[in-house]
């Protein structure tokens, strides 16, 4: 007589969320533990289970979160290299943001850099990175704008933008991301002229017959459904310089006025203010530009005479009628031939010291107290830019990559977050994602 066997056991699923599972509240994970992770560990975590991507996806998280890694020291800065020309070409068949490392004394031994992200993209044209807590939008020459959050992977490009008229070798990219508090939402805004006819008479002297528009695109939604929205059209012709946001107000810069001023748009207003220049000052185009130190808004003004020195100007207050003051002037031939450049902006400044990038290729550091610059980094010819296959940029096999003259270094300030561009996207192969 044989024994029936008896059935096997079946496996009781633990219906308990890990945090139940080591005896852990979630609200104590949550509060003192996840808050503190970096990025990296907060995109896997959070897909543990249901509860804990709810958490680390809340806004009230990602704005803690946030706020952490702002005050985290030394800050962060990324380099954006790209291979491009003069005309807005570029032979670049991707893109990369890597992190630049450096210590808390800016010791020119220790910088590097290390890969954070790179996904192939079809991106032909020159590109202008803008950035805002941890996201960066990348304007190019054409319609197209993209926004990245290189900690998280999430790539994504808007619908294009309404038509610039302008041919393509003509335009500088432009686009400007913001927060827009009132709202607790970020958004990119871009100009395009409808118009775009220069004249000059027979003395030389040109003016311009035009119409521009301008248009926001509003993140954290479903991009894929999302669209440009129009906005009252600027007073004035917009310039080619690279526009900041700052106080919730982005400050582009004029063209062909008289004398020259920024174009203030309150994003909390949706409407544009004209800001003069400091005193006695005239905005020139690809000499002069506008930057964010500290939060505040800077205007960095080079000299007409020696193009090596320059004058950083900062506004104390916001609104249409800013009061400006002269933070410092620094003259780079004070400090010797080895120290030369002709394009100079201010990346960030933190106590008496400002980081200044030079011709697109060298970073600075200058100290207030003791009026002395040094060289911190050579990001062309002291850094190695690696990509995900294990190449670095430019690749020395590929013949229109090394026919240009050289890499444009694009710096901006980073920090680490989790700031969402779209609530709908999927997993992209390599770890990147793109709208659905």
């Amino acid at each position: 007589m044989t024994t029936p066997e008896r059935p096997g056991k079946r496996c009781r699923r633990n219906s308990k969320s890990p945090a139940a599972v080591t005896n852990i509240p979630d609200d104590v994970l949550i509060s003192h533990v996840f808050w503190r992770l970096p990025v990296d560990s907060l995109v896997s975590v959070k897909f543990v289970c249901r509860s804990w991507r709810a958490a680390i996806e809340d806004p009230g998280f990602v704005r803690r979160h946030l706020k952490l890694s702002c005050a985290r020291r030394p800050p962060s800065f990324l380099v954006v290299p790209r291979a491009e020309d003069a005309n807005n070409a570029s032979v670049s068949e991707d893109v990369s943001f890597h992190r630049l490392l450096l210590d808390e004394k800016r010791a020119p031994e220790t910088a590097d850099v290390e890969l954070v992200f790179e996904t192939a993209v079809a991106m032909a044209n020159a590109v202008v990175p803008t950035h805002c807590d941890g996201l960066v939008a990348l304007a190019t020459a054409t319609e197209q704008v993209f926004v990245c959050n290189p900690a998280t992977r999430e790539f994504v490009a808007l619908p294009p933008g309404s038509r610039d008229v302008r041919p393509i070798k003509d335009r500088a990219p432009a686009a400007a991301l913001g927060y827009d508090a009132s709202r607790d939402r970020y958004v990119v805004a871009r100009y395009f002229y409808r118009e775009y006819r220069p004249f000059k008479d027979a003395d030389g002297k040109g003016w311009l017959d035009f119409e521009i528009g301008h248009e926001v695109f509003t993140l954290g939604g479903d991009v894929s459904e999302g669209s440009w929205e129009l906005t009252d059209d600027p007073p004035h012709a917009i310039g080619p310089a690279r526009p900041i946001c700052t106080r919730d107000a982005i400050y582009w810069c004029t063209e062909h006025l008289k004398p020259n001023a920024l174009l203030r748009f309150s994003l909390r207003d949706r409407a544009f203010d004209v800001v003069p220049c400091p005193p006695g000052e005239n905005f020139r185009h690809g000499v002069d530009h506008v930057t964010e130190l500290s939060g505040k808004l800077c205007y960095v003004r080079t000299d007409t005479v020696r193009d090596t020195a320059f004058d950083v100007w900062v506004a104390d207050d916001d609104g249409p009628r800013p009061e400006w003051h002269l933070r410092c002037r620094v003259d780079f031939d004070d400090y010797g031939p080895d120290i030369g450049s002709e394009i100079l902006l201010p990346v960030a400044a933190a106590g008496h010291e400002m980081l200044i990038a030079a011709d697109h290729s060298k970073l600075y550091s200058y100290d207030a107290r003791y009026r002395s610059v040094r060289k911190v980094v050579d990001m062309e010819k002291e850094l190695k830019y690696a990509r995900a296959d294990g190449t670095e940029f430019p690749d020395s096999d590929d013949e229109d990559e090394q026919d240009l003259a050289g890499l444009v270094h694009h710096v901006v300030p980073y920090v680490e977050s989790l700031v969402p561009i779209s609530n709908r996207t999927k997993q992209k192969p390599g770890g990147g994602t793109l709208v659905l």
